[in-house]
Order: C-alpha cells, then structure tokens, then sequence
C-alpha cells in the first residue's frame, strides 16, 4: 500500500501527470482513492517486482512524497502463520509471529485495524460521491 502526498500548490502538476499516466502492467493495482480532505492518495496494489515498484513512482519523484507499506488481508496473513506455525510443529499466531518485538496478537490487532480504516476510507469516499451526484 502506497500513501502518496503533495504540497498543494503542485495540485495542477499531479492532476496532469497523473491523467496521463498509467500504472506499469506488472502492477495489479487493487483500488486506489483521493483524501477528498487533503493532497494525499491511497494506492493499493500487488507485485512480485519491488523494480516495477520504484519505476511506478519515477513520473512522480520530487512531486510527490512515497510512503510504502507492505500490506496483507488479515485472513491471508493467518492462513499463513498456521501454516508457518504448523511446519514448525507449534500452534497458535505467537508461534509464527516474526521477530521479538510486537505479539502475533499485537500484529493481528495492527491489521485489523488498518482493514478497518480502509473500510471507513471506502465508505467515506462511496458517501462523497453519492452527496456530489
């Protein structure tokens, strides 16, 4: 997931750059939305390639400000840790969590809640449109 920024007297320049631009083919963009508040885009997609990445972003270098998160649908994410958590012949999402900082729950509450923002940035975005028509 890409939270993409930009001052907002570069508005005209993004708007024209990005009417003419088009995501790379090796990028399955999933959704993306415009903060109907703000100079900010939320950019979700999916890719084998971190080249194909960084090459999405370059019409846009020193225009707009990149932040990248890796990002997984919670089911997939604990489908994943049993699945890890079975090879290691342990159970439970504290066996699989990676790393000694955060709980497998700590990360799970993490994740559920990013879901939960993107729903109420969906929503949000469906009720806007819906006001403007």
């Amino acid at each position: 997931m890409d939270i993409i920024t930009w001052e907002p007297k570069d508005s005209e320049k993004v708007k024209n750059c990005y009417m003419n631009y088009e995501y790379p083919k090796v990028l399955k963009v999933i959704n993306d939305w415009i903060d109907l508040t703000g100079y900010r885009m939320f950019l979700i997609y999916e890719t084998d390639d971190e080249k194909a990445s960084a090459a999405a972003n370059l019409p846009f270098i020193g225009l707009c400000r990149f932040e990248t998160f890796p990002v997984m649908k919670a089911e997939k994410y604990m489908q994943m840790v049993q699945e890890l958590a079975g090879k290691n012949g342990e159970k439970g999402v504290e066996a699989a969590a990676p790393g000694k900082g955060a709980s497998g729950k700590e990360i799970l509450t993490q994740i559920e809640s990013l879901e939960k923002r993107i729903y109420r940035l969906e929503h949000h975005s469906f009720i806007q449109q819906e006001d403007t028509t």
